[in-house]
Formats: C-alpha cells, structure tokens, sequence
C-alpha cells in the first residue's frame, strides 16, 4: 500500500501552490476593480456630455458654461463627493490637476489646438470640444441669415425670410409653393444643433492594475506588441527574460483621432501621458487613460457666432 505523504510535505506544497496563484488572483481582483472603476469613470463622461450639451443650449453654446457642467459633473469620479466640504475639497483638487495638466502641455499640441479658447483652458483634464456648428455645416453663407456672413447669432427657432437680404426676390417662389425644397432651411435646422465632445483624461487609482491596464492600452494605441510576464513586458520578443525592456514605448508619435473636431488625444498628448505615468512635479507619477463622449441637442436660445470653435480661414474670427 502506498505511503501517506508526510504533512510537512503536504503544507510545502500548498504554500509553493499559493505563491505561484496568490499573485495572479491579487492582479485579477485589482484588475476587475480597476476596469469597472473605468466602466463607470466612462458613463460619467457620457453623462458630463449630456450635461455640458445642457448647459451649451441654454448658455448660447458658451465653452466656458459647457466646461464648468462637465467638470462638476466628473467630481464623483476624482474624489468624495458626499457632502459640501467634500465636494469642495475635491472642486478644489480638481482644478489643481486641470492647472498642473495644461501646464505641461507647449502650445496647444504642438500648436495643433489653441491654448485658449475665449479665456477657457483647452489643454487640461476636461476638454470640451464644439463640433457643430461650425465652419463645415456651411451655415456661413445660408441666404435666410440677416446679415449674410457676418451673422451674429443662429435664431433657434428656425430661419426666417428677411426683407432686407441681398437677392431675396430670387427666393420668392418658396413662399408661393410650400413644397418647394428649400436646402438652406434644412441646413439652417442641422445647424442649429449642438454637438458637443468631452475628452476626460481619468485617473486610475487601483495599485498595480492601473500601471498594467495603462501600459496595454498605450502600447496598443501605438501599434507595439508586448511580450513577457504580466508584471515585467518587454518588447523584446526575442528575449522575454529582459524585465521591463519596453524600448522606445511612447516615442511613436501616434495619437487617437476623430473624425471631426479636435482629435481626442494629439501624438504630443500621448507623449505627456507616458510622461507622466514615469513621474512628473506636482502629479507624481499617476496614469491616465482618456475618456470620450459626444452629445447633441437643439438649441433652445440662439446661438453665439463668437464660440463656434472651429472655423474657416475665411470667416476672419
């Protein structure tokens, strides 16, 4: 008959067993509180979205109002919120971060997006970025607009015909016969809708997991291929051995694009991510992953031709 194992045996094993295991579960708990804090990070920034779009249509589409909803809106997710003096500790810390953020960023990546946009920081943690209108809804030059192209304000309600227009006795056959086309008001009513994107650079709190979760995603944005263990990639396919080899990971000079409107993270923004997840002053070291959701709504007061965010050359603004 066979022999039983002595116990001391048996207890080395379980504790050879638990460390190989122990690690592994520790990262999958980590990592399931790290991506549902995310998941729930991203239906904060689709309901900062719906807020910003909110404000933007009662606000006459101003950046400033849009920005303030956004960020109030996101507190939950940068801190505790459950009562005043938490909500202005962390109101507080909130514009710390947004400051320290736009500090490192050098002219508007790279001078692709401005700085400022009427006053309003453009290149902190919470960005909002007018998509429409703007100059391609080709509502500059719609001939129901009272003064033409150099309109000041898009009347919500629809267009209407204006007597003192250039050229209105061309247009008189659309009010003798209804059912005549009229693109123009068609386009007038497309561009009477606020579109609105908000890009949240959200910070990942969990230990461990945010530095993995972070270091994947950054290395699939930028096309590398990571190989080795879980806690020590490398690029290094030929030796795997090589811990934490991650070679010229973020030196690619890629970022995420749209497509329209400001892009929702420049080749140089990602550089500063990658920068910052090393270690920077003020920060520290900290890892961010970029969240972003668009919203639409009708105007309900007129819109201000002075925050159309994206314009044409032409338009002299």
């Amino acid at each position: 008959m066979p022999q039983a194992c002595p116990k001391s045996r048996q207890r080395g094993q379980v504790a050879v067993e638990s460390a190989i295991v122990m690690p592994l579960m520790v990262f999958l708990c980590l990592g399931i509180i790290q991506l549902t804090m995310i998941e729930q990070a991203k239906i904060m920034t689709e309901y900062a979205a719906y807020n910003a779009a909110r404000a933007g249509i009662v606000w006459n589409g101003s950046n400033e109002r849009m920005h303030d909803a956004a960020i109030f809106s996101l507190l939950p997710t940068m801190g505790d919120t459950h009562d005043l003096p938490s909500l202005a500790w962390t109101w507080a810390k909130a514009q710390t971060w947004d400051t320290a953020l736009a500090s490192l960023m050098i002219g508007g990546a790279a001078g692709t997006i401005p700085d400022t946009f009427r006053g309003n920081n453009l290149l902190g943690q919470v960005r909002i970025d007018t998509v429409s209108p703007s100059w391609w809804s080709g509502v500059y030059n719609i001939w129901k607009l009272p003064k033409g192209a150099g309109w000041e304000e898009l009347d919500f309600d629809g267009p209407a015909g204006y007597p003192e227009v250039t050229g209105m006795e061309k247009k008189f056959a659309k009010f003798f016969d209804l059912s005549i086309p009229d693109d123009d008001e068609e386009q007038y009513r497309k561009a009477t809708v606020l579109q609105i994107r908000v890009r949240y650079w959200y910070n990942m709190r969990i230990p461990f997991a945010n530095w993995v979760i972070f270091t994947a995603w950054f290395a699939a944005n930028e096309g590398t291929q990571l190989y080795g263990a879980i806690d020590r990639p490398t690029v290094d396919k030929g030796n795997m051995m090589a811990d934490g080899n991650l070679g010229n990971l973020g030196q690619s000079g890629k970022g995420i694009k749209t497509q329209r409107g400001y892009d929702t993270v420049y080749p140089t923004e990602m550089g500063i991510l990658w920068m910052i997840s090393k270690g920077v002053p003020i920060l520290g070291k900290r890892y961010y992953l970029p969240l972003s959701a668009t919203y639409s709504m009708r105007m309900q007061s007129n819109f201000y031709r002075k925050w159309v965010m994206h314009v044409n050359p032409g338009w002299g603004l």
